[in-house]
């Protein structure tokens, strides 16, 4: 049996970061298992999806590129690319994995993880069982949409599922949703000439809303928005709580709003409609604690609050107001945790605790999200 000091699952983002700041700490055993390839969340986007924060090569400034997993590196110099696709950063993932030689088990999918009386854990992996004293969880949100948010949603495609939208080739589409993937999903059908109608609860790019991207419409996609809605291929419509969707008789759909509308469509609708609460940290749910509106439960650490030793780091991360569901705000974790698990085995932390702030000189804890100043 193998026996490691920490154990990483997941090789996204969130995982190839937690382990550069791992490699930080001398003497560390520690290994990162992957189901597919390093980066597949991000390989599995559609072919047109890019990421709605810039990425700027900065760090000679001190400023590290938004979408960078550690500080030297940038995927704007890596992917050639201001906003990359799934397919660019996957692969400056893969270049700085194989560039800092870090231990990645590729197509090591853990089936089964056991909590070890008095301290630990086991996985079932396909290689046989691997011992670790401390697990790390970073599987992310992508590959866990929600597929049943009402009834009849089985007949209609999911965001996460799509590979490319050129293959959506019918004249018009219905898109239900009004957040990130479903304004991305209603622009690149318009780009590609396709009438598209948008169902949205409320508009989630109003001046009024919140400036924290993670509760608004970010600046990319409202600018692109913008400009689908001017090229008069794109109708919104709002107010919209969609309650279900039936087949017709004579074919084609009916989408259902709680209000009574209904707006019958020859294509199933799309659904931008999200991805499941808890993310991939379901895949282990008896392992967490979960709060009323089905999110995660950690201590100030990022722990488990019933299964010590068991940290969570990625999209899902929630402290009070504070969503960690940027790459720019969950690697600002990585360190923190590092430093906790080094601790208590007795590592130097020398190498973890960076002057002024590892990802720039002002600290997540000191951003007004107003902008107030």
């Amino acid at each position: 049996m193998r026996d490691l000091d920490v154990a990483i699952v997941g090789a996204g983002a969130a995982g190839i970061g937690m382990a550069l700041a791992l490699q930080k700490v001398p003497g560390l055993n520690f290994g990162v298992f992957e189901a597919g390839r390093i980066g597949e969340s991000f390989r599995r986007w559609p072919a047109q999806t890019r990421f709605i924060t810039p990425s700027f090569h900065s760090n000679p400034f001190g400023l590290a590129d938004l979408n960078a997993v550690n500080e030297p590196s940038s995927p704007a110099i890596h992917s050639g690319a201001e906003h990359p696709s799934g397919a660019q950063y996957a692969d400056y993932l893969a270049f700085v994995a194989q560039g800092h030689a870090l231990p990645v088990a590729s197509y090591c999918k853990i089936a089964a993880v056991h909590p070890v009386p008095g301290g630990g854990f086991l996985l079932d992996t396909p290689k046989g069982t691997l011992r670790a004293g401390f697990l790390i969880w970073a599987t992310g949100e992508f590959q866990f949409p929600d597929l049943t948010p009402f009834a009849g949603a089985a007949w209609c495609p999911h965001y996460a599922l799509v590979a490319d939208w050129n293959h959506f080739d019918a004249r018009r589409y219905t898109v239900i949703g009004g957040y990130e993937s479903g304004v991305d999903a209603a622009i690149n059908l318009a780009r590609l000439g396709r009438e598209v109608r948008l169902l949205v609860r409320k508009s989630t790019w109003d001046q009024q809303a919140s400036h924290d991207p993670s509760l608004s419409l970010s600046p990319y996609s409202r600018q692109r928005l913008y400009e689908a809605a001017d090229s008069g291929r794109l109708e919104i419509v709002f107010g919209v709580d969609v309650i279900g969707v039936t087949r017709h008789d004579k074919g084609g759909f009916r989408i259902h709003a709680g209000d009574g509308r209904y707006w019958d469509e020859r294509q199933a609708p799309i659904l931008g409609t999200g991805f499941a609460k808890g993310g991939g940290a379901r895949q282990i749910a008896g392992l967490w604690a979960w709060d009323d509106d089905g999110r995660v439960l950690l201590t100030e650490a990022d722990e488990s609050t019933i299964t010590p030793g068991l940290f969570l780091v990625g999209p899902q991360v929630r402290h009070d107001q504070r969503i960690y569901c940027f790459i720019y705000k969950f690697r600002q974790r990585f360190a923190m945790i590092a430093q906790g698990i080094a601790q208590c085995l007795d590592k130097d932390i020398g190498a973890l605790q960076s002057p002024g702030g590892a990802w720039g000189p002002f600290g997540n804890s000191e951003c007004c999200e107003g902008c107030e100043c």
